[in-house]
């Protein structure tokens, strides 16, 4: 029997656009807890012990965080449609970083050009979890980020000038949902990326195709019903370290770990699964009762406690 997908995230946000895209490309029905933009959220870290980040997906009583791992996540246990139709896997697991590059392109045009008139409560929010932005000095540096907008936009038109469908052929993969998040937000939010963007030709009707993968099928969920399935079930995941592991980590080890680019918060717990491309942690408290949560490593640092 297939166990309940729960997203815990909010529509607003591009990475959440991201997982929604997976979720519609493999045509999947979940349910849905929705979370606050901004903090408090204690329903969302009493689940992973510490993170806030958008989006989370938890499976019984595991709970994985990133896109990066959420992808890996859908493809292992729903393998068809794939995110990967062209055997990329590495590449579209490596396209995170290009993305992120985009992403902060797109997020330093909003804090210049639109900063000034957001609420008070969200400007602080977004200042402390973008503690490694001064926001005033990328507002007297726009031409910046309109400059690295329109170089990594121009890689995206150069790929489809082809007359192909998607970044990799005529099927969606994850470097397309990957690269779809930064347009999706920034077109309706900044009417000056829709000019910036216009020499672009190739792009809109790329943008459309990803939107038409949907998000498959949603059912809204209160927080307290999504504890009760953590509490009530056993995480699947079974303990092990991989022989070469790059920081001679150990199952059983207290570590924290936490991103390495904003403060999404950070969590404590012993290792369970350690590899390349994974660390999960067990977390436990009397709201959730023990669940194991599962980080990529690209982007994480893992500090032994």
């Amino acid at each position: 029997m297939t166990e309940q997908l729960i997203l815990h995230s909010y529509d607003a946000s591009p990475f959440t656009q991201k997982t929604l895209r997976m979720l519609g490309l493999k045509g999947l029905s979940w349910s849905w807890v929705e979370m606050p933009m901004i903090l408090p959220k204690p329903d969302l870290v009493a689940l992973t012990g510490g993170y806030r980040g958008t989006p989370v997906l938890q499976i019984g009583a595991d709970i994985f965080v990133d896109n990066q791992r959420i992808a890996m996540e859908l493809e292992k246990r729903f393998p068809e449609p794939s995110l990967f139709p062209f055997g990329n896997q590495g590449l579209g697991q490596a396209m995170v970083i290009w993305a992120n590059a985009f992403f902060r392109a797109g997020l330093h045009m909003a804090i210049g050009l639109q900063s000034a008139d957001w609420p008070e409560e969200f400007l602080a929010d977004r200042k402390a979890l973008f503690d490694d932005l001064d926001f005033d000095a990328i507002s007297a540096e726009i031409d910046q980020a309109r400059s690295q907008l329109c170089a990594l936009a121009g890689q995206l038109n150069s790929q489809l000038s082809d007359g192909r469908l998607f970044l990799e052929g005529d099927k969606p993969s994850l470097a397309d949902i990957h690269a779809f998040s930064v347009p999706w937000f920034a077109r309706p939010a900044m009417p000056e990326v829709n000019e910036l963007l216009q020499p672009f030709i190739h792009l809109p009707a790329w943008e459309a195709r990803i939107a038409e993968l949907g998000e498959g099928q949603r059912e809204p969920v209160p927080a307290a019903q999504a504890h009760a399935v953590a509490k009530s079930s056993v995480s699947k995941t079974r303990a092990g370290v991989d022989s070469n592991e790059a920081q001679g980590l150990k199952v059983g080890q207290s570590v924290m770990v936490e991103p390495d680019d904003a403060r999404r918060g950070s969590v404590a717990g012993t290792i369970v699964t350690a590899s390349p491309n994974e660390i999960a942690i067990r977390h436990e408290n009397d709201s959730v009762g023990e669940v194991v949560v599962h980080f990529p490593r690209l982007g994480y640092r893992v500090t032994p406690s």
